[in-house]
């Protein structure tokens, strides 16, 4: 955007990209999302192997633009994309610190990887046995009424009998 005056005007469009995000932000939790990201962040530990392997990341990137001499762009680059075992190829470590560092993101990869699926996957189990378990309820009441109505059947059938006995008797 130019620096003159003129233009100073149109910055104030940036406030209506912030209140576009906020609405969205809204709807966001307004449709639950946020409070199931949190539980399964949560499942698990995932949150603190998340902060961990991103403190690893940047202090991966930061080793490796320092040993092989590269813009610290490029080596966040390359160490998000070795992170996520993605690796293109294009960028690879030539020393022997930088292997290392490699090494240790490609780790750091797999384990977040892993512990994600496995959060992910505990805490639609969870979920499932919840509902199973209000399942088994329902269907414990709804047995309970039948039991109830079958022994007022059984008591009506015993009333009919005894009330066609007096009437045959007279």
């Amino acid at each position: 955007m130019p620096v003159n005056g003129l233009f100073a005007f149109f910055r104030i469009a940036r406030i209506g990209r912030v209140a576009r995000i906020t609405r969205l932000l809204r709807v966001l939790r307004l449709v639950g999302l946020t409070g199931r990201l949190r539980k399964i962040l949560y499942t698990n530990g995932l949150v603190y192997l998340l902060y961990t392997s991103l403190s690893l990341l940047i202090i991966g990137a930061i080793t490796y633009s320092i040993t092989e001499h590269v813009s610290l762009a490029q080596a966040f680059w390359w160490a998000i994309a070795t992170a996520t075992i993605v690796g293109y190829g294009d960028i690879s470590p030539h020393t022997f610190v930088g292997k290392i560092v490699a090494l240790v993101l490609m780790l750091v990869g797999i384990g977040v990887i892993g512990t994600l699926t496995s959060s992910i996957t505990t805490y639609f189990i969870r979920e499932d046995s919840k509902n199973a378990n209000k399942k088994d309820d329902q269907l414990e009441k709804i047995i309970q009424k039948l039991n109830d109505i079958e022994k007022q059947n059984q008591e009506l059938k015993t009333e009919i009998q005894e009330l066609k006995q007096k009437a045959d008797e007279k």
